[in-house]
């Protein structure tokens, strides 16, 4: 019988620009998947569905732009991650040095880092390139290991390529792996919890009954089965105590037994179906009610910024204006002075050379 989704988890695309992590989760949802590109907010996600140790599991995959124009909205965007993938160029050995900032941003948004993997993508580029260019499986190893350690989280590094496909489900598969044993975890975690908060009950005292109370004892009353009405079945004429007739009913009765329980699994197949569909639908709603939010706030602040900018943009047009007019009147008036002033010594030449 087929089973709703029974785990869902969040993962978060992370690394500098141009890496190749939406050619990684391309390759891995393949063709005809349907992703939901937010430009304005940086952000792209989509779903995947997979069998995990007998159980469907759920991952929702978010894109991350890594773009420094995106930063201050990449905050909200790790809400709820359950995983992380951290992707670096191998032939860009900036986008490798910048995987360290990557890691201290999303501890400084989260605290608590989910699992971990550390993916060296684009290594079918790496032989056409001087190796003082590349970044070498050693290092993103050591780099990865340092990383789990100091910030106490599970962690694998991987080599991918997006353009052949190498280990990219891999990487997919070893990452739902951790989450689902971190889960497993805090459940085992919460039980034993709650095991040791219940109260021990206390044993009680039960006081013997004297031997002078009297006891109650249950009576019954016997009908005679002889005085009892016996019915017949009208089809058979034998009597309802008739063992033919009751093996005949018991007969009747498996039979409707069997095409009930028939019914049973049909029905309960048809909600489990419905069940997942549903389940899928509702949480491709969910992640899409979240990222529309995120783009109203967003939007919200854009306009209460721009309305501010508008503001004292305006207040100093007024101001400039002002001051425009009033170096235009002072200017004309020197000017008019000047003229004035030319005017007064032409006439004073003038006489002077009347004079002469």
């Amino acid at each position: 019988m087929r089973r709703g989704p029974r785990r869902q988890f969040k993962v978060c695309l992370i690394g500098d620009g141009y890496v190749g992590k939406t050619s990684i989760r391309q390759e891995y949802l393949g063709k005809g998947f349907k992703a939901s590109y937010i430009p304005t907010l940086g952000v792209d996600f989509a779903q995947k569905s997979l069998v995990y140790d007998d159980v469907e599991t759920q991952l929702v995959i978010w894109d991350i732009a890594g773009q420094p124009l995106f930063q201050s909205l990449r905050k909200r965007y790790y809400q709820g991650c359950g995983g992380l993938i951290l992707v670096y160029s191998v032939v860009d050995r900036t986008s490798f040095d910048n995987a360290s900032k990557w890691l201290v941003e999303a501890y400084g948004f989260m605290g608590e880092l989910p699992p971990l993997i550390v993916a060296g993508n684009k290594i079918d580029l790496r032989p056409n390139r001087p190796p003082e260019e590349t970044v070498t499986p050693e290092e993103g190893q050591v780099f990865t290991e340092k990383f789990s350690a100091k910030l106490n989280t599970p962690a694998i590094f991987i080599e991918t390529s997006a353009l052949t496909g190498e280990n990219i489900d891999d990487a997919f598969q070893e990452l739902t792996g951790m989450m689902v044993e971190r889960a497993l975890e805090r459940i085992r975690a919460k039980r034993e919890g709650e095991i040791e908060k219940t109260p021990t009950a206390e044993p009680s005292t039960v006081e013997p009954t004297p031997a002078s109370s009297p006891v109650r004892r249950a009576t019954s009353s016997i009908t005679n089965s002889a005085s009892a009405e016996v019915s017949f079945d009208p089809v058979t004429s034998l009597g309802s105590d008739s063992p033919h007739l009751q093996e005949e009913q018991i007969g009747k009765h498996m039979s409707r037994l069997l095409d009930l329980r028939n019914e049973l699994k049909e029905a309960e197949e048809e909600l489990a179906d419905i069940t997942s569909q549903y389940e899928t639908r509702l949480l491709e709603l969910r992640n899409v009610v979240h990222v529309k939010k995120l783009m109203y706030e967003h939007l919200q602040t854009q306009i209460k910024e721009t309305r501010q900018e508008w503001a004292d943009a305006y207040e100093d047009y007024v101001e400039t204006e002002e001051r425009k007019k009033k170096e235009i009147t002072r200017r004309g008036q020197q000017i008019e002075d000047i003229r004035k002033e030319i005017e007064r010594v032409g006439k004073t030449i003038r006489s002077r050379v009347g004079d002469l």
